[in-house]
């Protein structure tokens, strides 16, 4: 039974215990009624309750995120069915009343609160003090990423310790980003020394230790930590748990998720099994009408991007993207004017042609396809990165190598003796290249404080592929705003500067 099939079950348990009986007010001590107080007593209530975290980050990468890590980018150009909202976030004309900055928000908090509930109450309960510590710091592991998520994307934000039992609790102000950090680097650094390297049987797919290492190096990465950033993912690059696929286009293979030698940490969707919740990247991806099923075809790669895959790299025509006419894995030939190729080549990355599902029945909310969070070709840029910026190589291996891997996979050639310089921007590049529609290039570009500099790019190619989308123009900040809807409810919370 894999994650999806678990959680599923167990979440919507684990949800009822946050709330009480509406008529407990007849019982002044109810026996037969689940509330807060008298569920957490068990092991299982206490496996229950971690499920449910996962369950809500597996909602929380659903739509909203991706809308702002590749939508809102410069690697993605938004077709004519697209609506409204999609095309605001992809001419990055959008505001605070943005569905998407309220569905992260409100996503990462109710993540937040659960992992909370569970750090707050499991340690109370009798149980195997092994299996305790675990689900504590899978908990751990799921907050910092929570909050990884929300710092990254909003700066100062409110911090939240312990589980909420009260609206007053929740109007609070905006803690300094470096609070934040402490939590979360403090949160990975106990989850990668308390967690398992791996699971075995329905707990494959669970938090690993060397997801939470993978991710506290990401984090270094983030701040400007060379040396941690490198020591970090060297180490986890020198315990040869994780490998490249050989074949890139595998990373995305439904019948080997989260189980292949390269995935790190997945967020695990299974439409069969969970058809309220499956993936739906896939066939917003798919160009409009292609065989199978649902295919939306509501965005394309842009072209500028396309020209940066040579001809060799086998993550460009035909990994990536597309070109009408195409003959798919069963012989059939896809057209397609819609999206129209003008505004670059359709998306193919995520159709998995060796699955069933996948090429006969794709339909709304029934994709397996997961979301990957981390795989290690992310641990060997983000070294080969941190390495180059100042940070101490390992003896496994050099800051070329690590970058040279994820080159000579993808079939193009290695690079050699580049100044550190030339050397920054190959990284930057092949991270472009490796991770398209993976939830990583808005972060990128934040990070290293291009972000608006590729979008006053993107806004210029717009003018010349589709006039009158969008006119010339960068990005406000580095950040997002803030919900308006949550400015709203809590006068203490501030609007970043340049949004409104």
């Amino acid at each position: 039974m894999r994650r999806t099939e678990r959680i599923s079950r167990l979440g919507v348990l684990a949800a009822l215990v946050l709330v009480t009986s509406c008529e407990s007010f007849l019982d002044p001590s109810p026996s037969d009624v689940l509330t807060p107080e008298n569920f957490y007593r068990t092991s299982s209530d206490a496996v229950a309750a971690t499920n449910a975290v996962y369950e809500s980050t597996k909602w929380s990468y659903w739509l909203g995120f991706w809308y702002i890590s590749d939508i809102a980018t410069d690697d993605i150009m938004v077709g004519p069915r697209f609506g409204a909202d999609g095309h605001r976030m992809s001419d990055y004309i959008f505001n605070s009343t943005e569905w998407p900055m309220g569905d992260m928000w409100g996503s990462a908090y109710w993540i937040i609160n659960r992992a909370n509930i569970v750090l707050d109450r499991v340690p109370g309960i009798t149980m195997d003090p092994t299996l305790r510590d675990r689900l504590l710091n899978e908990a751990r592991f799921l907050r910092a990423n929570a909050y990884f998520d929300l710092v990254r994307s909003f700066g100062d934000v409110p911090l939240l310790e312990h589980e909420v039992k009260s609206l007053d609790a929740l109007r609070v102000s905006r803690a300094p980003a470096a609070d934040v950090y402490a939590l979360i680097v403090g949160d990975l650094q106990q989850a990668m020394a308390g967690l398992p390297v791996s699971y075995s049987s329905s707990d494959v797919g669970r938090v690993t230790s060397g997801a939470a290492q993978a991710m506290l190096a990401k984090v270094y990465l983030t701040r400007q930590d060379w040396a941690n950033a490198a020591q970090t993912a060297g180490q986890l690059i020198a315990t040869n748990r994780y490998a490249l696929l050989p074949n890139w286009k595998d990373c995305f293979k439904i019948a080997t998720k989260i189980t292949n030698k390269e995935s790190i940490f997945e967020i695990n969707y299974d439409g069969l099994l969970d058809p309220g919740a499956g993936s739906v990247h896939t066939l917003f991806s798919l160009p409009s009408g292609f065989p199978g099923g649902a295919a939306y075809g509501l965005m394309t790669v842009a072209p500028s991007l396309a020209r940066r895959f040579a001809a060799s790299d086998t993550r460009g025509l035909g990994g990536t993207f597309i070109r009408s006419p195409y003959i798919d894995a069963l012989g059939d030939t896809a057209k397609w004017t819609d999206p129209p190729d003008t505004l670059g080549p359709a998306f193919l990355k995520y159709l998995d042609q060796s699955d069933f599902q996948n090429m006969h029945q794709r339909d709304w909310a029934r994709q397996s396809n997961d979301w990957i969070v981390l795989r290690y070709a992310d641990v060997l840029l983000m070294y080969a990165e941190a390495v180059n910026e100042g940070g101490a190589p390992v003896p496994a291996m050099t800051a070329e190598q690590a970058l040279n891997a994820v080159r000579t996979r993808a079939g193009i050639g290695p690079v050699s003796g580049l100044s550190t310089a030339t050397f920054r921007d190959s990284v930057w590049l092949e991270r472009r290249r490796e991770f398209v529609f993976e939830g990583q290039r808005w972060f990128d570009l934040s990070r290293w404080g291009t972000l608006n500099a590729a979008i006053q790019a993107k806004t210029a190619e717009l003018g010349v592929i589709s006039p009158g989308e969008t006119g010339l123009h960068g990005a406000p900040s580095n950040l997002l705003p803030l919900p308006l809807g949550e400015l709203s409810k809590n006068p203490n919370l501030t609007q970043n500067p340049g949004w409104n």
